[in-house]
C-alpha cells in the first residue's frame, strides 16, 4: 500500500505542501486551538483531509529539520501505582493539550533500570523528560541534562541537583497535618511506619510527623518504624502486634501501599479501627472506602501535580528558566479517625 505523502494531503485539500506542514506540525494553545498563522477553517479542512486519507507524520524526519520531536517522556518508579497511573493520566492529557506525544517508563525503583529508561528516550531525541527520582539514579538525570534535554523532577526532590524544574507536594506539611489530626483527637501514642527508600518526599512526612509531637510536648512518643517494599508484609504484622501489645493508640502511613497492607494486616488480626488502632493513611485508593471503616487519608492534588509538571517542562524546552512548585495537600475524613477522647 502506497503511503500518504505531505504532497497527497496537498494535492487533495487544494492547498501548498508548505500550508499542510504549517497545520501538521503546529502546536495547540491552553484551549486546544492550533497555534500556526493558517485561517482556523483552511487548518480544519487540512486536518480532515489528512484523516480521510489516513496520512501519518513522519516523526523522525519532522525532528531532524526542526530539532524538536514534539515528545515528551515520563518516568515513574511504579507506573501500576495508583498515585503514578493516576498523575500519568493527567499528565498525558495536558501534553496532548499541547500538542506533545507521551513516551512512559516505569524505574521501579531502580538506579539501573532508570538509567536504562533515559537513554532510550534520549535515544528517540525526546524534548524533555519528567521523572520521579530514585535513590542513586543522579547521575542518569544528569545525563539528560549533559545532553541539553530539560528535566522536571515530580514528587521526590534531590539534593544539590541544579538545573531542573520541580513539582512536588509540601511533604513536611502532609506528616504535620496527619499527626495534628490524631492529636487534636486526644490520642497521646501516635507512631509512624514508613520506607527506607532514600527519596525525600518520606523524610520530609517524617519530619513532619515528628515536629507535631513535637509541638504537642509527646516528643518521647515519636517513634518511626522502618520497612523495604520486599519485606513489608512480614514486617508491618510484626510492628502492628508489639504496637498494639504497648498500647500504641494510632498509627499515620505515608504512602498508599503502606496504607494497604496495614489494613490488610489489621484485619487477618482482628484489630478494628478506630477501636482498637486510628489510621491516618495516604493517597486515594476506593480501599479506603470500602473497608468495614472508612479511611481518613491524605490527598495529592493529582491533576495539579500532572498539569503543572508538563507546564513546567513545556516552558523549559521553550528556553524559558527552570520552576519549583510546592503544592498543598489535604485531607479526607474518614471513620478510621472517629474517636472521642
Amino acid at each position: 500500500m502506497k503511503r500518504i505523502t505531505i504532497r497527497d494531503v496537498a494535492r487533495e485539500a487544494g492547498v501548498s505542501v508548505t500550508l499542510v506542514s504549517f497545520v501538521m506540525n503546529a502546536k495547540r494553545d491552553k484551549d486546544g486551538k492550533l497555534d500556526c498563522p493558517v485561517n482556523a477553517e483552511t487548518a480544519k479542512r487540512v486536518l480532515q483531509v489528512a484523516q480521510d486519507l489516513g496520512y501519518k507524520r513522519n516523526f523522525a524526519a519532522a525532528s531532524l529539520r526542526s530539532g524538536r520531536s514534539n515528545t515528551i517522556a515520563v518516568i515513574p518508579n511504579d507506573i501500576s501505582n495508583k498515585f503514578f497511573a493516576g498523575i500519568s493520566r493527567c499528565i498525558e492529557e495536558k501534553a496532548d493539550k499541547k500538542g506533545y506525544t507521551v513516551f512512559f517508563a516505569s524505574s521501579e525503583e531502580s538506579a539501573d533500570r532508570l538509567g536504562a529508561a533515559i537513554d532510550a528516550v534520549l535515544a528517540h531525541n525526546v524534548d524533555g523528560i519528567i521523572v520521579a527520582p530514585v535513590t542513586g539514579g543522579d547521575d542518569a538525570i544528569r545525563k539528560a541534562l549533559d545532553a541539553k534535554v530539560p528535566v522536571v523532577l515530580l514528587d521526590r526532590d534531590v539534593d544539590g541537583l541544579q538545573g531542573v524544574g520541580k513539582v512536588l507536594l509540601d511533604d513536611e506539611a502532609a506528616g504535620r497535618m496527619s499527626a495534628e489530626l490524631l492529636l487534636e483527637k486526644g490520642l497521646k501514642k501516635v507512631e509512624m511506619i514508613s520506607y527506607t527508600l532514600g527519596i525525600s518526599s518520606l523524610p520530609e512526612r517524617e519530619a513532619g510527623y515528628r515536629k507535631a509531637m513535637m509541638d504537642h510536648d509527646l516528643y518521647q512518643n515519636a517513634k518511626v518504624h522502618y520497612t523495604t517494599y520486599g519485606k513489608a508484609d512480614s514486617d508491618v504484622e510484626t510492628i502492628i502486634r508489639e504496637a498494639v501489645d504497648r498500647g500504641v493508640e494510632a498509627f499515620f502511613l505515608p504512602t498508599y501501599s503502606l496504607s494497604a497492607t496495614v489494613l490488610a494486616v489489621m484485619k487477618k488480626l482482628g484489630i478494628r479501627t478506630p477501636d482498637d488502632l486510628a489510621i491516618v493513611g495516604f493517597d486515594e485508593s476506593d480501599i479506603y472506602s470500602l473497608y468495614a471503616t472508612t479511611v481518613t487519608h491524605i490527598v495529592q492534588p493529582l491533576k495539579e501535580l500532572g498539569e503543572k509538571s508538563v507546564e513546567v517542562l513545556t516552558s523549559m524546552i521553550q528556553g524559558n528558566p527552570e520552576e519549583r512548585i510546592i503544592l498543598k495537600p489535604a485531607i479526607i475524613y474518614g471513620g478510621s479517625t472517629d474517636i472521642n477522647k
